[in-house]
């Protein structure tokens, strides 16, 4: 029997037509300075873009806590260049923040999001392109 070289990465399920059913938003943050010596998030990058949003399993939970790195949601979008770990998914009222990207079999048809579940944050109205209301003083 020969031998053979061990498989480094695993192999992904690419998504069935349909399955990129929920509308997101992706927004890089910038955290810039205010004038209390405080900081106040900017967002100079915004886009939309269709995804599929699953929770992890507990046990992925469980691992990744463990090490201080929580990874509650995978969040599969068509390829795209330039996501990092700067980078915020909005979907209705929860906000994620991206933890890494991968490619999803290096084949730059997918994109696979590990993101971390940032809670609750109410949609502000008529916003812009920096996620401030342009109604509020």
């Amino acid at each position: 029997m020969k031998l053979r070289q061990a498989q480094t990465s695993a192999t992904y399920l690419l998504p069935d037509p349909g399955e990129l059913d929920k509308r997101i938003l992706l927004r890089k943050r910038v955290d810039e300075p205010t004038a209390d010596f405080g900081t106040e998030p900017e967002y100079p990058v915004s886009f939309r873009a269709w995804a599929k949003v699953i929770q992890t399993s507990a046990t992925t939970y469980q691992e990744t806590a463990q090490t201080d790195n929580v990874i509650t949601h995978y969040i599969t979008i068509r390829w795209r260049r330039g996501i990092t770990s700067d980078f915020e998914v909005v979907e209705g009222d929860e906000v994620y923040r991206v933890k890494r990207a991968r490619d999803l079999n290096g084949e730059r048809r997918y994109l696979l999001l590990e993101c971390t579940e940032l809670g609750f944050q109410p949609a502000t109205t008529g916003g812009n392109s920096n996620g401030k209301s342009l109604f509020s003083r």
